[in-house]
């Protein structure tokens, strides 16, 4: 009787940090991390679109409105990674939006510093930049990352 419980508390161990849309609990807070895309488009133009997905989760298409945050969270590890497809009228453009636990985004631009746990992407009408909380100031930095094609 004690060895089957003892199962079923490590089993809820495994599954609670996977439960992403309800009441989502990471059971270590340092491989917690958030994704946060903001539609500041401008008003009066088409409908922005997104389809955010990883090899585990799919969070469909979606369609921020205007001034909002579209965000997830998850556990972070060494092999997580998710992309998105963005639209927007005629235009659109598809990267991976995290996939590094320590850099949010590791390639070529190096811009996010180690350590950073939310990852911003800010969605304007010239492209899409990243950001990051600085730890000083408590302001976000945003540097452009992606063009529209």
């Amino acid at each position: 009787m004690v060895h089957s419980l003892v199962k079923i508390i490590f089993l809820l161990f495994i599954i609670m940090p996977y439960n992403i849309h309800g009441g989502y609990h990471c059971n270590f807070a340092d491989i917690a991390r958030q994704v946060h895309i903001l539609n500041n488009l401008p008003e009066n133009t088409p409908q922005l679109e997104l389809h955010c997905a990883s090899g585990d989760d799919d969070f469909g298409f979606n369609y921020p409105g205007l001034r909002t945050d579209f965000r997830w969270e998850f556990c972070s590890y060494h092999n997580t990674l998710y992309f998105c497809h963005f639209w927007w009228g005629n235009k659109n453009t598809v990267f991976d939006v995290f996939n590094n636990v320590d850099y949010c985004v590791k390639d070529e631009s190096n811009f996010i510093p180690e350590g950073t746990k939310r990852c911003i992407y800010n969605v304007l009408a010239d492209g899409i930049y990243i950001g990051y909380e600085d730890a000083n100031s408590g302001q976000i930095i945003y540097q452009k990352y992606r063009d529209w094609s």
